[in-house]
C-alpha cells in the first residue's frame, strides 16, 4: 500500500534547473547497496543504490549462474516476475539462481517496496562498426545536454556511465545502444522533479534504443515525440522522483517496445498525442504501436499502461501483450490502474488489443476507461473510445481490483464508451464469466462483452 509517512512530493512548478546541478568525477562516486551483492559466473558486479530500489546490470554471453547475497535479515523472498519459472535456492545469507537465458526480475524481501534490487540480464553488445559517439568501460562522462545529429550511432560500453540528458530533433538514422548508464540526477533536485525530459527524440525517423540502462531522469524518461519507425529494446528505464514516466510514445508511429525493464513513478508506458513544451506541430496519430515482452513496476502515481491523459488526434490499431505487471501500486487519485484509457481530449480511440497480460500486483483498479473533463484536458469536445480488446488477462495474487468503464456527458454533449470486449479474464485462476465478476462498474457505457455475451445494453438519452 501507499505509505503515506514517505510519500512522493509532486511540484507542478518545480524550481528551474538550467546547468547541470554537479559533475561526476568517477563512477565510483555512485552510491553502492549496503544491502546486496551479486556474482555472476564467478564475478562480483556493481550493485547500485538509491532510495527506492538497487539494481545491477549483469552483462554476459553465456548462461548466468547468479549468486545473490543479502546482507540484511529477512522471513520472506519473493522473485519476479512469478511467470519466469524462477526458483532460487537459499543457503544463508546467498540466493542461486541459475538462467539459461537473460532475464530483468526483482529480488522482494519481505514485501518491502523501496528496497527491492532490480537484477538486469542482458547479452553483451559490441561496439557497431558505424558508431559515431563512444563512451568507454570505467570512464563518467558529463555531457549537460548530448545533442544529437543524422546517422549518429551512439555506444555506451558496459561499465561507461553518462551524466546528463540526450536530444535529437529532425534526425533519420540514429542509435543508442550498449550495455552501459545514462543517469539523469543532475538534470533536478533530489526530491523534485524538473520541466526538461530525459531521452528525448522528435520527428526523428528510424531510432533504435537498445541494451542500455536510463536511470533517475528529471521528468518523462524516454520521449519519441512525432517520430517514424522506433524500436526500443532490452531497456532498463528506472525513475525515483514523480512525473518519472518510463516510455512516453507521443504522437509517433510504427513503434515497437520490447524486452524492457521499466520501474516508473508515474505512467510506465504511455501513449499520447499532443504538443509538446508549447509545439502544436506533435500533434498527429498514434498506429502501428506494439508492445510486448516487457516487466513493469508502476510505483505510487499513474499507471502501468495507459493511454492518455492528451489523446488530441486519433489513436488506433495498437497491441499490448505478453507482459508482466509485477506491481501497480496505490495512488489514491484519478489513475493507479494496471491498464487504462483517459480520454481527456478529443481524438478518438479505436481497436486497441491487450493480450496475454499477468498482474501481479494492483492495489487499486485493474481496468479504467474513462471520457473526461480534467485539468490535463485541452480540447473541449470529447473523442470517443470503442473497440477495445482484452484477451487472457491474469491477476495472479492480491486482493481482487475493481475495474471503471465511464463514459461523459454535459447538458449538450454525450460521448459513450462502447464495444468493449472482454475474453478470458481470470482472478488467481478463476474465471470471470460476468462483470459482476470482474468487480467491472460502469457509467454511460454500452454493447460490453464479457466471453462473447453483451452487457450493459444502455440507451442513448
Amino acid at each position: 500500500m501507499k505509505d503515506f509517512e514517505n510519500d512522493l512530493i509532486y511540484y507542478p512548478n518545480p524550481d528551474p534547473v538550467k546547468e547541470p546541478r554537479f559533475i561526476l568525477k568517477s563512477v565510483d562516486e555512485l552510491e553502492k547497496s549496503t544491502k546486496y551483492s551479486v556474482t555472476c559466473n564467478g564475478t562480483e558486479r556493481v550493485v547500485y543504490h538509491t532510495d527506492s530500489f538497487d539494481y545491477v546490470v549483469v552483462v554476459d554471453n553465456e548462461a548466468y549462474d547468479l549468486e545473490i547475497s543479502i546482507h540484511t535479515p529477512y522471513e520472506k523472498l519473493e522473485i519476479r516476475p512469478s511467470s519466469f519459472g524462477i526458483v532460487p535456492f537459499v543457503k544463508g545469507e546467498t540466493v542461486h539462481i541459475h538462467l539459461d537465458e537473460p532475464r530483468k526480475f526483482t529480488v522482494e524481501t519481505d514485501g518491502g517496496l523501496h528496497d527491492a534490487l532490480f537484477v538486469l540480464c542482458s547479452h553483451r553488445i559490441e561496439k557497431p562498426a558505424d558508431t559515431t559517439i563512444c563512451f568507454e568501460k570505467g570512464k563518467v562522462y558529463n555531457v549537460g545536454v548530448l545533442t544529437l545529429k543524422s546517422n549518429d550511432t551512439v555506444y555506451i560500453e558496459e561499465g561507461a556511465v553518462v551524466s546528463g540528458c540526450v536530444y535529437a530533433d529532425h534526425c533519420d538514422n540514429i542509435s543508442i545502444v550498449g550495455n552501459g548508464i545514462i543517469n539523469g540526477a543532475c538534470w533536478h533536485l533530489p526530491d523534485s522533479n524538473a520541466l526538461r525530459f530525459f531521452i528525448y527524440a522528435k520527428w526523428c525517423n528510424n531510432v533504435l534504443l537498445k541494451g542500455f540502462t536510463a536511470v533517475d531522469g528529471p521528468s518523462w524518461h524516454v520521449v519519441p515525440a512525432a517520430c517514424d519507425h522506433v524500436v526500443i529494446d532490452d531497456m532498463n528505464i528506472m525513475s525515483r522522483i514523480v512525473t518519472g514516466d518510463g516510455i512516453d510514445i507521443t504522437s509517433s508511429q510504427d513503434v515497437e517496445v520490447k524486452n524492457c525493464f521499466i520501474r516508473s513513478t508515474d505512467d510506465s508506458i504511455c501513449i499520447k498525442s499532443q504538443g509538446l513544451f508549447e509545439d502544436p506541430s506533435t500533434v498527429r496519430d498514434v498506429t502501428k504501436v506494439r508492445v510486448h515482452n516487457n516487466v513493469i513496476w508502476n510505483a505510487e502515481p499513474g499507471n502501468a499502461i495507459e493511454l492518455g491523459y492528451s489523446l488530441q488526434s486519433e489513436i488506433h490499431d495498437l497491441v499490448f501483450e505478453d507482459c508482466d505487471i509485477i506491481h501497480c501500486q496505490y495512488e489514491g487519485n484519478m489513475g493507479g490502474a494496471a491498464i487504462s484509457i483517459h480520454q481527456a481530449d478529443g481524438g478518438h480511440v479505436h481497436d486497441i488489443h491487450y493480450k496475454n497480460i499477468r498482474v501481479e500486483q494492483a492495489e487499486q483498479k485493474l481496468f479504467d476507461i474513462k471520457v473526461l473533463l480534467c485539468r490535463y484536458t485541452e480540447q473541449l469536445a470529447k473523442g470517443e473510445i470503442n473497440d477495445i480488446y482484452f484477451d487472457n488477462i491474469q491477476v495472479l495474487n492480491g486482493d481482487i481490483p475493481v475495474s471503471i468503464i465511464r463514459g461523459y456527458q454535459t447538458p449538450t454533449e454525450e460521448v459513450r464508451v462502447h464495444d468493449v470486449h472482454f475474453d478470458n479474464i481470470t482472478f488467481m485462476g478463476n474465471k470471470c464469466e460476468t462483470w459482476q465478476d470482474m468487480r467491472l462498474v460502469t457509467e454511460l457505457a454500452n454493447d460490453i462483452y464479457v466471453n462473447g455475451v453483451r452487457t450493459c445494453r444502455q440507451m442513448k438519452f
